[in-house]
């Protein structure tokens, strides 16, 4: 069930690590999105990590990253997680529900540093929102990033029927290129990046994020512009456990806290 806004009382429970916290389900009103947050109780969280789920998830995605989760949690981190609309590729749509959230989180808890994790598909929609500053992001961890939404296309998978509906593509495609200017991130510019630290995990195994021929040309784009621009290398697929490396993630945020 999915509760309105503030309408009910959330559920407790516990971290791994026996971290007390309260989970809120809720429907954001200015964006009509659900998500859930995550706020550990014994403290006032001061930081939120916003994660941004991939392709066919939703808010509850956070739940299958519970070591990644948790950790933020033991650290006193609130968590949230919007649904995005949908795989929306970090479109308008996206954005809105992301600025939403930040917004009803900003109102009740007095949190004054934010981060980003954006997953798989929620990396490109994490560009975005960097590249936006709609919300004062202090820094970003991309995990398994795919980043170039002609390379979706290319791959015919199903991923390319919902850039074609968030973007509103023909079916052939002719119009990928103009439709999807400015929402592209390998097509963004590296000072859209400037002041916001970013670490990016990818493998060379994952066909999604290709190191080769996408991800690691985005970050050598991002350095023209900033040279707070991590890169580290993973392995196994796409979005394997080696991706997700919570005791790293903490201590990246805490450095730039």
């Amino acid at each position: 069930m999915i509760l309105r806004a503030g309408s009910a009382e959330p559920l407790t429970r516990r971290t791994a690590h026996l971290t007390t916290y309260e989970e809120h389900a809720v429907t954001v009103p200015r964006s009509g999105d659900r998500a859930l947050v995550a706020v550990p109780r014994g403290v006032t969280p001061s930081a939120v990590a916003c994660y941004l789920h991939g392709r066919t998830g939703d808010e509850r995605s956070i739940d299958d990253r519970a070591a990644l989760r948790d950790g933020l949690l033991d650290a006193g981190y609130l968590v949230a997680s919007p649904y995005l609309h949908g795989d929306q590729w970090g479109n308008r749509l996206a954005q809105d529900a992301v600025v939403a959230l930040d917004e009803w989180v900003s109102r009740r808890w007095p949190v004054t540093a934010r981060f980003l994790i954006g997953e798989s598909m929620g990396g490109n929609a994490a560009a975005n929102a960097v590249r936006l500053r709609e919300v004062a992001w202090d820094g970003a961890v991309f995990i398994a990033p795919s980043l170039s939404l002609r390379a979706v296309w290319d791959r015919g998978e199903h991923g390319r029927d919902t850039v074609r509906d968030a973007f509103r593509v023909s079916a052939d495609g002719h119009d990928l290129e103009p439709k999807t200017e400015h929402w592209d991130a390998v097509r963004h510019e590296p000072g859209d990046y400037v002041g916001v630290p970013i670490r990016v995990y990818a493998s060379r195994e994952d066909e999604v994020a290709n190191i080769a021929g996408v991800t690691g040309p985005w970050v050598e784009m991002l350095r023209r512009g900033s040279d707070a621009v991590e890169f580290v290398e993973v392995s196994g697929p796409h979005v394997s456990e080696d991706h997700f490396r919570t005791a790293e993630v903490v201590q990246f945020f805490e450095t730039i806290r």
